[in-house]
């Protein structure tokens, strides 16, 4: 019932924001194109990400998370695998947030890659992101090495003015993203949280043809370079 209440409070509030009409401009690949690059290591970061321009205020500004699916086949394995993780946003304003930063001129979160025999999650290192290869659901995870690139970009209005900050994107030079509340027990975190997938001329559902899912809504991901 708790997590009812608490989904139908961030649906039902008025699309306050709109997602403004930008131009993303994609900047050279590489680290020196992120926000605070460090030329003698070639790595820019680390930072966090924040969720802006939401359709819907409540997600407004939300600090990113994590979470990953396990894997398990019985009777081969005797305990459950680190199958992906997944970079998600987080609902409230407790939760720990993941580090991201480029380096060897990718992006990169530090994020759990290994479970071990005691049910947790370990060997936290510095892991390439990529985005799904299915574009109907190209969500931003790692341990997905035939993912597409993720790439970096600036927004600039209609009037040629720049907007302020630095825009998570990939294919088709897309930086909306769609942001869709799920409960806690879908997810390793142990908390409610937001699964964000990047949007698309290809990111519609493959069988009803809707752009949007049931309770998703549009917005941008930025860089928080605190």
């Amino acid at each position: 019932m708790k997590s009812f209440v608490l989904a139908t409070a961030l649906f039902s509030a008025p699309l306050a924001y709109a997602l403004p009409g930008v131009v993303a401009k994609p900047l050279p690949k590489g680290c020196s194109s992120y926000p605070g690059y460090d030329k003698n290591s070639d790595i820019a970061g680390p930072w966090t990400l924040k969720s802006t321009n939401t359709d819907n205020p409540t997600i407004e500004n939300h600090g990113n998370t994590a979470v990953f699916s396990l894997s398990y086949n019985s009777p081969i394995d005797q305990y459950p695998t680190l199958r992906r993780g997944y970079i998600t946003f987080s609902v409230k304003d407790n939760q720990a947030l993941t580090p991201l930063q480029c380096s060897n001129g990718t992006l990169n979160v530090r994020g759990a890659t290994t479970y071990n025999q005691d049910h947790f999650a370990t060997d936290y290192v510095w892991t390439p992101l990529t985005l799904s290869p299915a574009k109907y659901d190209a969500g931003l995870m790692w341990k997905v090495p035939d993912g597409e690139p993720v790439k970096l970009f600036e927004h600039y209005f209609t009037n040629g003015t720049k907007q302020n900050g630095y825009f998570l994107g990939g294919y088709e030079n897309s930086t909306t993203w769609g942001f869709t509340y799920l409960p806690r027990d879908q997810g390793s975190s142990g908390w409610d949280y937001f699964y964000i997938r990047l949007l698309g001329p290809n990111s519609a559902d493959p069988v009803t043809g809707s752009a949007l899912g049931a309770n998703e809504t549009k917005g941008f991901v930025r860089i928080y370079n605190f």
